[in-house]
């Protein structure tokens, strides 16, 4: 059992993700998710069409770079983030998660020596940060001794916790719906990690425009719960 892995996955890190909802709440506001069944469905298309082929992609990418110390890669993943996650909110959040769970790493003994390589890639590159979120997970599940394809997995997961998490308190729906949504997911997570460990930096992308208005349009709300 990579019980290091079970730590970077763990939900109750704190890097800030409990204030994301990543567009969930503006879907909560007009309508499109009501109930248990409409958050599932959301949920499930938010990891098929947005998270799994692009930050997906690009933690695997940043996994791979890391065990092989390409950190060349690595600084591209990041930069393909920064280009990719075009709603404000999103890249926004993306960002100050990596830079906060990176803060968090420096002081885990299993993970100290790869962030202390991935901030001297920055420094020595012509490259600027911040670090996304996407990337930093990557590199210390290369620190954990994961495969690509299992650090894919469990960032996955993590983000389908948090999903469900805002979803409980937006909706809100009761805890025990959330678990159970997320165990019928587990199928769906491992064949998505499957389809998405081995793509390169090209392949990484997607096209969710309807998401990225609902992303535009929760910071405009009256009320809001969350920063995205």
């Amino acid at each position: 059992m990579n019980l290091r892995l079970l730590q970077l996955g763990d939900s109750a890190l704190p890097i800030g993700g409990y204030s994301q909802s990543w567009g969930l709440e503006a879907a909560v506001a007009c309508g499109i998710v009501r109930t248990s069944s409409s958050l599932e469905t959301w949920l499930r298309q938010w990891l098929r069409n947005g998270v799994g082929p692009f930050e997906g992609t690009l933690a695997a990418c940043a996994c791979r770079g890391a065990r092989q110390a390409d950190w060349r890669r690595v600084r591209e993943a990041n930069d393909h983030l920064s280009a990719g996650l075009s709603p404000p909110t999103i890249r926004n959040a993306s960002l100050e998660m990596g830079e906060q769970l990176l803060t968090l790493a420096e002081v885990w003994p299993w993970a100290t020596q790869s962030v202390a390589q991935l901030n001297g890639s920055m420094i020595s590159s012509a490259t600027t940060g911040p670090w996304h979120h996407a990337v930093v997970f990557g590199t210390l599940a290369a620190a954990a001794e994961a495969e690509p394809r299992d650090a894919v997995a469990v960032y996955l997961h993590q983000a389908a916790l948090g999903c469900i998490g805002a979803g409980v308190r937006a909706i809100p729906i009761g805890h025990t719906h959330g678990q159970q949504i997320l165990a019928r997911m587990h199928g769906e997570i491992e064949q998505l990690a499957e389809e998405v460990a081995d793509r390169d930096l090209q392949q990484a992308g997607s096209f969710s425009p309807a998401h990225e208005v609902l992303c535009h349009d929760q910071s405009h709300l009256y009320t809001r719960l969350f920063r995205s």
